[in-house]
């Protein structure tokens, strides 16, 4: 077992690759090591008694991760229709070292999100059209006949498609091409990867952008 955030996985996978047992806290504050999971959240979060060999792993990769609600999210929707799979949150530094070592098919997929959503972009053997226009994936796939990983990205349509529901849901009427975002002043603070993916979206829908960044460059 490996300590630390950088360790849970191994703690979390113990069953996956070969582990006889595994060390949990009956509860927080109460480690006896650095990186220990609950009991509960090692049997409700992440479903430890139903990861076997053949089960698939997906996970977020990004620094900082613990405070990501991503694997109780995926994990409670694999669990809801029996899909073998966990959801595991990854603490990364280097996104290039990562996906060379965890090269596997056993690692099927993964979430990206700060700071990794631009530099996985070329690490990717295929890009959406889309997420290479927007310059920034937050959703890489591994494909299980070859092994490569194809990157898309979600972002623009959750955020747009919330927006425009919170828009129509205060009055607001839809545009001439369907849209309550149709000609109306769009203001993006940050132009990181999900900035950028937002910006994409709301222009679009025939959105004005304006940008807002602490530092300015192409």
């Amino acid at each position: 077992m490996a300590m630390g955030e950088r360790g849970l996985i191994s703690r979390l996978l113990s069953p996956k690759f070969g582990g006889y047992l595994t060390f949990a806290t009956i509860g927080r504050g109460k480690e006896s090591a650095p990186g220990q999971p609950t009991i509960q959240d090692l049997l409700d979060v992440f479903n430890f008694r139903q990861i076997a060999p053949d089960t698939k792993v997906f996970g977020i990769i990004g620094k900082p991760v613990g405070h990501s609600k991503s694997p109780m999210l995926y994990n409670k929707a694999f669990r809801s229709i029996s899909f073998n799979a966990v959801f595991v949150p990854l603490l990364v530094d280097n996104v290039k070292s990562f996906l060379k070592t965890y090269s596997s098919t056993d690692y099927a997929g993964f979430t990206c999100t700060i700071p990794h959503k631009e530099a996985v972009v070329q690490f990717c053997d295929e890009v959406d059209p889309v997420a290479k226009s927007i310059g920034a994936v937050n959703c890489v796939i591994r494909r299980q006949y070859d092994g490569k990983l194809y990157g898309c990205n979600t972002d623009y349509v959750g955020a747009i498609t919330a927006i425009e529901d919170g828009l129509r849901a205060s009055g607001v009427q839809d545009g001439s091409n369907g849209s309550p975002l149709a000609g109306r002043l769009f203001v993006v603070i940050g132009a990181g990867g999900a900035g950028k993916a937002v910006a994409y979206g709301a222009k679009a829908k025939g959105a004005r952008i304006v940008i807002a960044n602490r530092t300015y460059g192409p």
